[in-house]
């Protein structure tokens, strides 16, 4: 097989993949924080309420706008439609923002379509080893927060590598700085690694006897500015007052650290990332140069540690906060930079290691196919993409989204003709891939009270039934 169709077959298998991801958003449904949160910005003046967040919850400007002011508010049926068309666009969005990093490093993948399969395979890689993959794209609240800050994280390096090449434009400079504000906007998470980031790039320039360029300065300005925003909202102390464990010292070092060991373990172990990681190693070892952090080739050093402080922060930050690791949305978005700078690792080491002795074997044109191959069959058959994969060819997320219709039209005449509690059945077992928790026998409990707001006020009820003994709805007289 020629080159050329071996690339072909492989993009097109790339795009198989990816069909099931995009398939699966049209099966997602809102849950928890999406009602909540909607309820709040359909009954409330926009600009109060985004200063009343800042004041009583976080200081994320950005993504409190997007989760106050998102599809549901424009009601449940036009809504839901654009609702499970958001995991659609952040892939389609990655990917290109994946793309456009990688052109702004000359030389390094110089066919565009090249580019563009690597940022498909990392796309799915991603997706493929995320913790939680329902948290991270299909639950829209967590995944504009989260996965959508990575995206504007991506524009934001390209426009960064571009303006570091050339060292000016004015269009390149606009990217890079509404990418900047929006993504440290986003999360606490990115806030942190962007500063840290542009922080340690201004003292690398210092101690290197390089005077930061203007527009380094400014980037780093923003960072820390709109860090700030972020960082002493007076909300943050009011969370805070929820959670009596936080600000514990031993207890962020220790679980913190144990967490990260954990993630790392669990991440570097996959077969997926195992096979991504050889390949890497490989290209390095075959004469491509690393993209360098610091001048001079330092080997895969200070990318083990651009990944060591990226997973870190991810698990550190919400001890420090919380007390405890909690959701994993954290986790979703540091292992973006984390698998980044792993690869970029496995690459270095590969270009270090081109002098030395190796197997024959492993330097062979059999052994690159393998690794291929290992890694596209767990880019389908291992870890999330297993049950993704199961989902959709057992039928299971066709019924769950036949399920979720049913519970909304319940939902929807039980609010209008003021019967209260309404009985919800609930789905047979979640799906594996999304994990999207059900309402309970409880009517107090959160699931129950955010659906009951979005749907009927404060003083409307629901509570779950079991499915066969749950009435269908009847058209109001």
């Amino acid at each position: 097989m020629s080159p050329g169709s071996r690339r072909r077959l492989i993009g097109a298998f790339l795009l198989l993949l990816l069909l099931r991801h995009l398939l699966l958003a049209f099966a997602c449904a809102p849950y928890g924080d999406d009602w909540g949160y909607a309820a709040m910005g359909i009954r409330s003046d926009p600009w109060e309420r985004l200063v009343h967040e800042h004041h009583t919850w976080n200081g994320r400007y950005f993504s409190n706008a997007l989760v106050l002011y998102g599809p549901l508010t424009l009601g449940i049926e036009p809504g839901l439609s654009l609702y499970r068309s958001v995991p659609v666009l952040l892939i389609i969005l990655g990917t290109a923002a994946g793309a456009w990093l990688l052109a702004g490093l000359p030389g390094f993948v110089p066919r565009r379509v090249d580019r563009w399969m690597l940022a498909l395979a990392f796309t799915l890689l991603h997706l493929h080893a995320m913790p939680h993959l329902g948290e991270g794209l299909y639950w829209y609240t967590g995944a504009v927060t989260y996965q959508g800050a990575w995206v504007l994280v991506l524009a934001h390096a390209g426009a960064v590598l571009r303006l570091e090449r050339a060292g000016r434009g004015w269009s390149r400079a606009v990217v890079a700085i509404v990418a900047l504000i929006a993504a440290v906007g986003s999360n606490e998470t990115a806030m942190a690694l962007l500063v840290l980031g542009h922080t340690a790039w201004v003292l690398h320039d210092i101690m290197h006897r390089r005077m930061p360029r203007a527009w380094q300065w400014s980037m780093l300005a923003a960072a820390v500015g709109c860090g700030l925003v972020v960082a002493l909202a007076p909300g943050n102390a009011v969370r805070g007052m929820h959670f009596p464990q936080r600000h514990d010292l031993l207890l962020t070092l220790g679980m913190g650290g144990a967490q990260a060991l954990r993630f790392a373990l669990v991440w570097v172990t996959d077969p997926g990332v195992l096979a991504a990681l050889l390949l890497a190693w490989l290209f390095g070892r075959a004469g491509a140069s690393p993209v360098r952090t610091v001048p001079g080739d330092r080997g895969p050093m200070p990318w083990l540690v651009a990944a060591a402080v990226a997973l870190c922060v991810g698990t550190v930050l919400p001890f420090w906060s919380m007390g405890m690791l909690g959701q994993h949305r954290t986790l979703n978005f540091v292992m973006g930079p984390f698998l980044i700078a792993l690869l970029g690792a496995a690459q270095a080491l590969g270009h270090r290691t081109r002098g030395w002795r190796m197997p024959a074997w492993l330097l062979t044109s059999t052994t690159r196919r393998l690794a291929m191959g290992t890694g596209l069959a767990a880019l389908l058959l291992w870890g999330n993409d297993r049950w993704v994969t199961h989902d959709l060819l057992s039928g299971e997320a066709l019924r769950f989204r036949r399920h979720t219709t049913k519970l909304h039209r319940i939902l929807t005449f039980s609010a209008r003709s003021e019967s209260s509690p309404a009985e919800v059945p609930v789905f047979h077992e979640p799906l594996r891939s999304l994990r999207i928790p059900e309402p309970t026998a409880d009517p107090d409990a959160y699931w129950n009270r955010t659906l009951a707001g979005y749907f009927g006020g404060d003083d409307f009820r629901v509570v779950a039934i079991d499915p066969a003994t749950a009435r269908p709805p009847q058209a109001p007289r």
